[in-house]
Order: structure tokens, then sequence, then C-alpha cells
């Protein structure tokens, strides 16, 4: 079929050791590579972790630098998490605000009344500076 690349995921090591081989088409013949596929700017790793529910070894995506590529749940699940974060953040900037506001409350009631025992006493709070 002269497909370009072609992957041999072999976890009970019925071919040999190598759990994991990738061959690439160069010309009319098959070369063994690492794990990346040039061509197609994706490489291929095992993963331990939960999947669909079930815990086992799995092939992942991953970039150059061995990094997982996300599935669509786990996309999702991180754009949640942002959502959420960035949710809390508003709700927090929120309550920052109403805190400042009511200080600022309490702050002009403490001038008022400090204004009103300076009037009770004879002395007029808007000439003084």
């Amino acid at each position: 079929m002269r497909v370009s690349y072609y992957v041999v995921y072999d976890p009970s090591h019925q071919l040999g050791e190598q759990v994991l081989r990738i061959y690439e088409l160069r010309g009319r013949h098959y070369v063994e590579t690492g794990t990346w596929l040039e061509d197609v700017g994706l490489g291929l790793t095992l993963w331990q972790g939960e999947f669909e529910g079930r815990q086992d070894t799995w092939l992942r995506w991953c970039d150059r630098d061995g990094n997982l590529l996300l599935t669509g749940d786990e996309l999702a699940e991180q754009e949640r998490l942002a959502k959420e974060q960035a949710e809390q953040r508003a709700e927090q900037s929120e309550q920052r605000a109403e805190q400042s506001e009511q200080r600022a409350e309490q702050a002009e009631q403490r001038a008022e009344q400090l204004a009103e025992r300076l009037r009770a006493m004879g002395i007029d709070p808007d000439s003084l500076s």
C-alpha cells in the first residue's frame, strides 16, 4: 500500500522487546525511525493513565519535545477549569471592590461624625484646613 508511516504497538512483546516501533517509507523501503513522524509533525509516545474510565498504557500523540497533545475531553476540562478560575478571580475582584466601597462609606461616616462633634463644640469643620 506504500503508506508513509506504519506503527507497531506490541504491549505483550510478541515481536520483541520494543513496545512501540515506527517505520517510515524512504524510497522503496521502510526504515525504523524514533517516535517522531517528520512529515506529519507529530510524535507518538506511551502514556500511563486513565482514558475512558480505564487505567492502562496508551499510545498518545505528542509534540517534538514529548509533551502530550490533549484529548478532546482533556482540552474541554482545561477550558472548564480556566473559565472557573476566571470566574473566581472576577468574583474576588468584585468582593474587593465592595469591601473598598464599604471602607470608603465607613470613613465618610466617621468623618461626618467627627464634623458633627466639632460643630457641637462650636467649631466649623469647613474652616479647618
